[in-house]
């Protein structure tokens, strides 16, 4: 399929000063990683994820879904980069420039060594604070916001002496679920879960990518989840040229150059065909 694009096609690519990926839970699915309702092994086996990724959840039980949380970056941190995600990283090199925008949360393209990656879901293995917005509209007073964490302070009285420093030390792990070692507010990871939004910054920032691209990579992506599915159209109605890798056909399909295939089989060739 690689040695059939067309010609003008492949001397538009070799000319891009800025293409754009992004990426999919297909993305990572050869290097292990499951697609979200794929992720309920053992323990977790009879769980439904709505029942662990919501912020009303974590308001109910918030150990019962730092657990889950846990169970789930153990998985997530014994994958290694695939084929595709080193071929992209090995991409940013012939190009002017090169933006992936990622659905997944697994660092998968930061360790093959991408560098101008937007996360639009977040990172399993960052934390932030549980920004209560029932509780703090309940309280007497207005809540105080962290200088440490952003968060709203749990503590009367924050600790002087704690620095953002002290913070980024914490990660997910086994255990109580910790607190913002300035203010005492209880900490969750620095992922997007059902019934929230995308962070504003972040999806301008993806848009900005789209918007500035002359090509795109759209890969491993179902594009049933918005506003992140969006991405592609945009770049499309555009004029970029658009190429889908994936598996499964998609709605965008019909529409652009499709590559059949996964990320690690099609990502190699595409790069020895086009820019080698």
């Amino acid at each position: 399929m690689i040695a059939t694009l067309h010609a003008s096609l492949i001397d538009r690519l070799r000319r891009a000063q800025h293409l754009a990926v992004f990426t999919g839970a297909g993305m990572s699915a050869e290097s292990g990683i499951p697609t979200f309702r794929d992720r309920l092994t053992g323990l977790w086996a009879h769980t439904d994820p709505v029942e662990v990724a919501t912020p009303q959840a974590f308001r109910r039980d918030p150990q019962r879904v730092w657990d889950w949380h846990v169970h789930l970056a153990s998985a997530v941190a014994a994958a290694q980069p695939n084929a595709g995600h080193r071929a992209l990283a090995a991409l940013a090199g012939k190009l002017p420039r090169l933006s992936v925008v990622t659905q997944n949360i697994d660092s998968l393209h930061q360790a093959a060594g991408s560098r101008d990656v937007i996360e639009l879901h977040g990172n399993l293995f960052r934390l932030k604070p549980f920004i209560d917005e029932d509780a703090a509209f309940e309280a007497a007073e207005p809540p105080v916001i962290c200088r440490v964490c952003d968060g709203y302070a749990a503590w009367r009285d924050c600790d002087p002496w704690a620095s953002r420093e002290d913070f980024a030390r914490l990660r997910l792990a086994a255990g109580p679920v910790p607190r913002c070692p300035c203010c005492g507010a209880r900490l969750r990871p620095d992922v997007v879960w059902f019934n929230e939004m995308l962070d504003p910054q972040v999806l301008d920032a993806a848009m900005s990518a789209v918007d500035a691209c002359d090509a795109m990579l759209c890969i491993g992506s179902s594009l049933e989840v918005e506003p992140a599915a969006s991405l592609p159209w945009r770049a499309l109605r555009r004029g970029a040229a658009v190429i889908e890798v994936n598996p499964q056909p998609t709605a965008l399909t019909p529409h652009v150059t499709a590559l059949p295939g996964t990320a690690a089989q099609v990502l190699p060739q595409l790069l020895a065909t086009v820019w080698n």
